[in-house]
């Protein structure tokens, strides 16, 4: 057995100081920690506490401010030393013991109050009787009642003590003992509790919960999380934790998330002893599970050992190209070149030139040797020419061009990098040939001349007459043949016939077939006279007569048509509301053939996010030599996106779009997208207003009037004059006319900046001739407000300068989700009817006001090709806006010579 407070003396002052503080501010019922009760009198029925000398302590039953009597503790009479023990209760988890106790005593004859004396036995078993030792704790109270009180009004005289320290305990349990020697005394509502740390998490460190005063802690690291130092706290004597030493940190490929370590999603990382959170895989990397700590190349990219994790993976460059050599004298040739197309995403490249000539028997090529020498180091060269001397004109030559970075040294360096060409022996100047990457090679074949006249030249004269003759007769008839044979293989599109250094598309003659094919609608055949036969046949499932289709009010007016609403019955008891799209100004079977060619390229379509084509169908008028067409699409309830977006942001009422409903937008574009490249087309005109929003809220990608193509090659080069959407082109589409699904990412990631900003113009302010000189210099669309800047990161990778590291549609449409996944859940359907109940009100409001003029259906965001609705309501007030241009500024005719001019920047 052990007093309970063995170290009272020494903490003494520090606890009275304590004591003092919560007594004057009130805090008796706020304590910080928890509390933890182990004994109260008020919830006994019967004490039965050992009293000595006997019977000198009473336990009686008053109401004492209770609805039910309780035990009530006295001992008054003779005026000796009575103690009264208690039970033994356990401690449970209690370092130090803490009371609550109501006392009231006796005044004194003598005016000499005696202090009532608090014992605490620390014990692992109860003992029978009181033992001396020194009281933990001695009270008074000023509160006194005189002799003549009876018990049942000693309520009105109690005095309440709060928070009384008992000191520590340490043993299995404890008892309590009072002892008093004067007059009269009465206890009641005696607490006994302890005070306690609660669980906590915070910094990645879990510690359970602790009595108070227990001492320095072990905390524990929460899950993902590894141990920097070890986590120690202490719990506090008023049951608040202290300050946490040592700590816990995020494992590498986790990061914090609250009170948790996350681990980082498939394409994202984050390396070893980094602070923040996960980072997008960079460009051309990946990860193969979740909580990575690095980004892998992909297959065919290499990363440099000082290269840092957050760099994407590279790759060696492409071939040279535009392989040239000119010929000064005998023995000197200057070979010139131009840089490769593709630098595999690094900005150093330099080249390796390489000689060899005809070999002896037995070899076709071997080393030129120390006979021939470069003006310059053929290993490292960094400008685009060499001149080599010491070459004998009455022998073959091989001069290779090899492209070459830093990554080339880890990959070794394949044919893919190299461009070669070939120079026969020679004796006049020979005539410049240039490589084609197809083949990474050309031959340079020149004439041997005579040294002086004689026979042999007579007979090689007139060999190299009938020779230019005969071919002369045979390439007319050679082009037929591949004119006929390209006709059976290729449809009437645009092939790219050098697919890296074209400067000029061409088009097969288009084949008219007089007799059209016998399943045919007969009724639109015959106004179909003239068109190509092949049109005609892809277009044979599509066709449909004009009587299955009955049109009603016009929906919207553009510069090149009209769009109507319409009814389409495709069998006799099925009608369909749809969009009818027409075209004015035919005057040429060529227009009319463009016209078709959008319908052509849409009947294959077959995906959620991409609009279908229902039908085509023409109808005759009077003021047109040629026939109508009339394209049957589906009804789309909301028309363009970007109409739909200035709606809600300049209505006539008030409508919140939130943050899930554009995300979504941009995730089910990104969809179609990727559909659309996966089947071989460049879109090349991608826009919010070339968007079609349907009344479930689901996007799909329209209007394919500039769309193409792309076979064999994986690129298409504008050469003709057309109107083109500037301000959503990629860098490489202004300056040098080219266009890839890279290109179409960069137009999302415009239409991206189109959606956060409701509908405003990309580049307020800028003209479009200023802005490919913007985009060289640096400059980006600013982020719009209240835009996420994890979405602005993601918009800014569309817009890397070079396509390769630009995400692809999928990896695209994969990260929005992650970033949807983060926002809490909308209801696609509570959304949807939210946003329609919103725009029918609209609707309701405008046609009450007199609706919208017939002026205001002209389209501010373009081409005005698919405009299924009038102006939104409030669409004057936006064009007023100083953010929002009623713009031909959107698109402008780029010819040859303009672009040249670019190319020139």
């Amino acid at each position: 057995m052990a007093v309970c407070n063995s170290t009272l003396r020494s903490v003494w002052p520090t606890l009275v100081i304590l004591w003092l503080l919560k007594w004057d501010t009130g805090c008796d019922a706020q304590l910080q920690g928890e509390e933890v009760e182990i004994f109260h009198s008020d919830k006994q029925t019967k004490l039965g506490w050992i009293s000595e000398p006997v019977k000198q302590w009473d336990e009686i039953k008053l109401r004492v401010d209770t609805e039910t009597p309780v035990p009530v503790l006295q001992a008054c009479g003779k005026r000796i030393t009575r103690t009264i023990l208690s039970t033994w209760m356990e401690r449970k988890d209690a370092h130090y013991l803490l009371m609550d106790i109501s006392i009231a005593q006796e005044e004194e004859e003598s005016g000499q109050l005696n202090s009532l004396q608090i014992h605490c036995f620390d014990s692992d078993t109860e003992i029978r009787r009181f033992q001396n030792s020194q009281a933990v704790l001695s009270l008074q109270t000023s509160k006194l009642f005189s002799g003549e009180v009876h018990p049942s009004q000693i309520s009105n005289h109690l005095s309440r003590s709060l928070a009384l320290s008992l000191g520590s305990v340490s043993r299995r349990g404890f008892q309590l003992a009072f002892s008093y020697s004067g007059s009269c005394v009465f206890l009641t509502a005696i607490r006994l509790y302890y005070r306690r740390c609660p669980d906590v998490v915070s910094n990645l460190v879990s510690f359970g919960g602790m009595g108070a005063g227990s001492g320095p802690l072990s905390g524990s690291c929460v899950e993902g999380a590894v141990e920097v130092s070890p986590p120690i706290r202490e719990c506090n004597l008023d049951g608040a934790w202290g300050p946490l030493q040592g700590g816990c940190t995020c494992e590498p490929g986790h990061q914090v998330m609250k009170d948790t370590c996350e681990a980082c999603r498939i394409g994202y990382y984050k390396a070893a002893n980094e602070s923040g959170g996960c980072q997008l895989c960079p460009a051309n990397t990946r990860t193969q599970r979740e909580g990575s700590e690095r980004c892998d190349c992909l297959q065919g990219f290499s990363r440099l050992p000082n290269d840092p994790h957050d760099l994407g993976c590279t790759k060696q460059p492409s071939a040279p190209v535009n392989l040239t050599a000119h010929h000064h004298n005998d023995s000197v040739v200057t070979v010139t070149w131009d840089p490769p197309h593709d630098r595999g995403g690094r900005q150093e490249v330099t080249y390796r030139v390489k000689c060899e000539k005809e070999a002896e028997a037995g070899r076709q090529w071997e080393e030129c040797g120390d006979d021939v020498v470069f003006l310059l180091n053929s290993a490292e060269l960094t400008n685009t020419s060499v001149s080599i001397m010491g070459l004998n004109p009455q022998r073959d030559y091989r001069l290779s061009v090899q492209a070459w970075n830093d990554i080339s040294t880890l990959q070794g360096a394949p044919h893919l990098s190299t461009a070669a060409i070939t120079i026969h022996r020679w004796k006049f100047p020979p005539v410049v040939t240039t490589v084609t990457p197809d083949s990474n090679h050309s031959v340079l074949n020149i004439t041997p001349a005579p040294q002086h006249k004689s026979r042999f030249s007579i007979w090689l004269t007139v060999g190299v007459l009938f020779g230019v003759l005969l071919l002369m007769a045979v390439i007319p008839i050679a082009m037929c043949v591949l004119r006929k044979s390209y006709t059976k293989l290729r449809s009437d599109q645009e092939v790219e016939l050098l697919p890296m250094n074209a400067e000029v598309s061409y088009r097969r003659p288009q084949v008219v077939e007089s007799t059209p094919q016998p399943n045919m609608v007969e009724g639109v055949v015959q106004l179909l006279e003239g068109l190509s036969g092949r049109l005609l046949a892809s277009l044979k499932e599509v066709l449909v007569e004009r009587e299955q289709l009955t049109l009603g009010k016009e929906l919207g007016k553009g510069e090149f048509g009209l769009v109507y609403e319409g009814i389409f019955t495709p069998e006799e008891g099925v009608d369909i509301k749809v969009a009818v799209k027409t075209m004015k100004g035919i005057h040429s079977q060529e227009d009319l053939h463009e016209f078709l060619r959008e319908a052509e390229i849409m009947k294959n379509f077959d995906h959620e996010n991409v609009v279908k084509l229902l039908g085509v169908t023409l109808q005759r008028e009077q003021d047109s030599p040629l026939p109508v067409p009339l394209v049957v699409l589906p009804y789309m309830k909301h028309g363009d996106l970007r109409r739909f977006l200035i709606a809600t942001r300049y209505g006539d009422i008030s409508m919140f779009v939130p943050h899930q409903s554009l995300l979504r937008f941009m995730i089910d574009i990104a969809a179609g997208m990727d559909y659309l490249s996966s089947q071989g087309f460049l879109h090349r005109d991608l826009a919010a207003r070339n968007c079609m929003l349907g009344d479930d809220l689901r996007v799909c990608v329209a209007d394919f009037g500039l769309s193409k193509k792309i076979y064999s090659s994986n690129y298409y080069r504008q050469t003709v004059a057309l109107r083109l959407p500037i301000k959503w082109m990629a860098m490489e589409s202004l300056s040098e006319s080219i266009y890839t699904t890279k290109s179409d990412v960069w137009s999302f990631g415009v239409t991206m900046w189109e959606i956060v900003s409701r509908g405003r113009t990309p580049y307020p302010g800028v003209h479009n001739h200023e802005l490919l000189d913007l985009l060289l210099s640096g400059h980006r669309l600013k982020p719009p407000e209240e835009c996420d800047h994890k979405l602005y990161e993601v918009m800014r990778s569309c817009w890397d300068r070079e396509p390769t590291r630009r995400p692809g549609f999928r990896e695209l449409a994969e990260t929005l989700k992650g970033l949807l996944a983060e926002l809490p859940v909308l209801e696609a359907s509570q959304e949807a009817t939210y946003i329609n109940q919103g725009l029918e009100i609209a609707a309701a409001v405008a046609a009450a006001a007199g609706g919208a003029s017939q002026d205001s259906q002209s389209d501010s965001g373009g081409r005005c090709e698919n405009v299924y609705l009038p102006s939104p309501v409030g669409a004057t007030a936006a064009a007023r806006d100083e953010d929002v241009e009623v713009e031909d500024g959107y698109l402008k005719y780029i010819t040859g010579s303009e672009v040249k001019e670019n190319d020139d920047h």
